[in-house]
């Protein structure tokens, strides 16, 4: 059956009224398109041989291939706004560190308005201390000499001016830390540990927002443990993120002193028979920073406590760090014991350490005797 003058008709309408629209720059301009196909339909239409028109039969069968292709198109649309909508709630996860407690690697500064925010870094003694700043071609737009600071985290104080005094255009700046304790100047990591307050958005990425620093997701280095994060790691092969919400035990406790303050309660040690002990506090090159001693009358048999102030014989603050202790008594039989769940992991100088909720102490994994 050949194509009716009302068929004929209709076409001619329909490709008087057609104006394809202008290709944005993601479409594919090679791409056989809807538009493309109604235009050659259109054509092959117009210019077919008046002798032997085109059977109605071959007329339906390309628009049921037109009806297909344009189901097609719709498909890959509603595939590509799956897929944006999937990158978007994955970057939307940032949310849920809100209220955590979390540790990472920080290197930006954000202006924003003319105000910069975002630079922190962390000593662990006193040092001598110079920031500089570059902007994202690598070029140093600002060198700050902050002098002399304490051991502990640090703000950076910066104006978002450059080193002539002009204002910096609003955006993301990369600041490296050098510290000189007495042995020359070296480049330390900006780590920053804390809770998660917001996440705030730059530049279309997340940031948790930690101690006013910015925190891409991506740097997190630890992350403290929740209900979920449980998992067994009974022979050590497993990642370390399966030690959180384990009950574990470990004879090589270790003691963080942040800001002059011993984290934790007092210091475990376990007897056998109540006799006199001595407890030798010592620092990281295994040098006896502290001694504390022990009469019978003041210990007994099973768990015992004492007390460290975080200074030294001499009566000085002991410098931030990483301390241990061991208890000697004549028996030969006291054992410094600890056990408490694992409740986060902490990166101090890029070592990991698990976190006992309720001894405060830090354990390495190595050092994990018992896992219940």
């Amino acid at each position: 059956m050949a194509i009716s003058s009302k068929d004929t008709a209709i076409l001619e309408n329909l490709s008087s009224s057609y104006v394809p629209h202008e290709k944005t720059k993601t479409e594919k301009e090679d791409a056989l398109g809807q538009e493309a196909f109604l235009t050659m339909l259109v054509a092959q239409l117009e210019n077919q041989d008046p002798l032997n028109p085109m059977e109605g039969t071959d007329f339906s069968a390309q628009l049921a291939q037109f009806s297909q292709l344009e189901q097609l198109i719709y498909l890959n649309k509603s595939m590509d706004t799956l897929a944006a909508s999937y990158s978007d709630s994955s970057s939307g996860n940032a949310v849920d560190y809100i209220g955590r407690q979390v540790s990472g690697n920080v290197d930006s500064i954000e202006v924003e308005q003319g105000f910069a925010s975002g630079g922190v870094y962390n000593l662990s003694e006193p040092s001598d201390v110079i920031i500089t700043i570059t902007n994202s071609q690598g070029k140093t737009i600002k060198t700050i000499v902050q002098g002399q600071q304490e051991a502990g985290t640090h703000s950076i104080s910066w104006d978002g001016k450059d080193s002539q005094g002009k204002q910096v255009a609003d955006g993301s700046y990369t600041y490296s830390v050098a510290a000189n304790s007495g042995y020359g100047f070296t480049n330390i990591p900006a780590e920053v540990s804390g809770i998660v307050e917001a996440v705030a958005y730059r530049n279309g990425n997340p940031y948790l927002v930690v101690q006013g620093a910015m925190l891409s997701p991506d740097a997190i280095t630890a992350v403290a443990g929740s209900d979920s994060d449980t998992g067994g790691n009974s022979n050590g092969s497993e990642s370390i993120l399966g030690y959180l919400g384990q009950t574990i035990t470990s004879d090589k406790p270790v003691v963080q002193v942040e800001n002059n303050a011993v984290s934790g309660a007092g210091l475990g040690f376990a007897l056998e028979t109540q006799e006199p002990a001595t407890v030798n506090i010592m620092d990281g090159y295994g040098q006896i920073v502290r001694t504390i001693h022990m009469d019978a009358e003041d210990t007994r048999e099973g768990e015992n406590t004492v007390q460290w102030d975080g200074k030294t014989d001499a009566g000085d603050p002991v410098p931030d760090g990483l301390y241990y202790y061991g208890v000697d008594t004549a028996s030969r039989t006291a054992s410094a014991i600890v056990s408490g769940e694992v409740s986060g992991i902490r990166n101090i100088n890029n070592i990991q350490y698990l976190v006992l909720e309720n001894t405060g102490r830090l354990v390495s994994p190595s050092a994990v005797t018992g896992i219940n």
